[in-house]
């Protein structure tokens, strides 16, 4: 234990050396690789900073496939005892234990959305070996929404415009008025679509260009941009995960799957489409639909998506 303290206390020094780097605290958020893809260490991290406290999921270089570290609890600092953590972190710390060595994890921005992870090896198994420090370089996944960046497949839209037409029995299209954005299975459901719609900017999606022959099931929907309009959804339809525990799995010739590690949430066509996907879901913790009860032949289309 004095040792760990030690060598917390000298990294918090060698913090106090750094030229100030604070940061919002939720710019830490989302899931990051590490910029070596050739890397022996440590090559995925996945930070959940809407819990108390943090919490840090790592993987290591593993054949054929990443090792899962696991999900431990984070620590984030400040540059002073007065400091807001949501306006000035200045970094997080973590601790892995396996069965034969300790990792601490400090982990602080590095600019141009990077993260930068000095992990501290000391081994537990007296072996003798010496204890030693790796720097990575981690950049942010890409996705959408929440702070997550990179390239997004999005149609912006007018807020302002919104309106619901009644097409008889095709059911009720939500339209922009230049575009045919939703089609609903009855007023109800067209009724939370406009309201979900008019809370944004822009309707986005992952995974529209799949050639799967059931296209539609590998497709993720998602809303983002703040309209400022404030609006309720009736009755809303959501399940409850906690997005730390969320990862993705390679289920071969059936795709990515999406999980929290009791139910299987989405499935993706490939592993880009599956790390997007994972870096949207982190930021919320409710999956929610609108017209899941519809009992149409083609009842997919009339389903619509969000996260919250």
């Amino acid at each position: 234990m004095r040792k760990l303290f030690l060598g917390l206390f000298f990294t918090c020094l060698a913090f106090a050396a750094q030229p100030d780097a604070s940061a919002q605290l939720s710019l830490f958020q989302g899931n990051w690789r590490n910029t070596d893809p050739g890397t022996r260490g440590i090559t995925r991290l996945q930070i959940n900073t809407g819990s108390s406290p943090v919490r840090v999921h790592a993987w290591g270089s593993c054949a054929p496939s990443d090792c899962d570290l696991g999900t431990v609890d984070g620590f984030a600092y400040g540059p002073n005892v007065t400091s807001n953590l949501n306006t000035s972190a200045r970094a997080i710390s973590a601790i892995f234990r396996s069965g034969f060595n300790e990792q601490l994890f400090i982990i602080r921005p590095a600019g141009a959305g990077r993260l930068q992870a000095d992990v501290y090896d000391r081994f537990t198994d007296s072996s003798g070996r010496t204890a030693f420090v790796t720097t990575y370089t981690f950049a942010r996944q890409s996705g959408g929404g929440g702070g997550v960046g990179g390239r997004q497949d999005c149609l912006s839209y007018n807020p302002s415009n919104l309106r619901i037409i009644n097409e008889g029995s095709s059911g009720w299209l939500l339209t922009d008025g230049s575009s045919r954005m939703l089609i609903l299975d009855n007023r109800a459901d067209a009724e939370r679509a406009l309201a979900l719609a008019r809370r944004h900017t822009a309707h986005c999606f992952i995974g529209r260009n799949n050639n799967r022959p059931n296209r539609r099931d590998f497709i993720v929907e998602y809303w983002t941009g703040d309209s400022g309009i404030r609006t309720t959804i009736a009755g809303e339809d959501c399940i409850s995960y906690n997005p730390s525990t969320l990862e993705i799995r390679n289920e071969g010739a059936g795709g990515w799957l999406l999980t929290d590690g009791n139910s299987r949430m989405l499935m993706l066509a490939n592993r880009a489409d599956a790390e997007q996907a994972l870096g949207i879901t982190s930021q919320s913790s409710r999956q929610c639909f609108i017209g899941r009860n519809n009992t149409r032949p083609n009842r997919k289309d009339y389903i619509v998506e969000y996260w919250r």
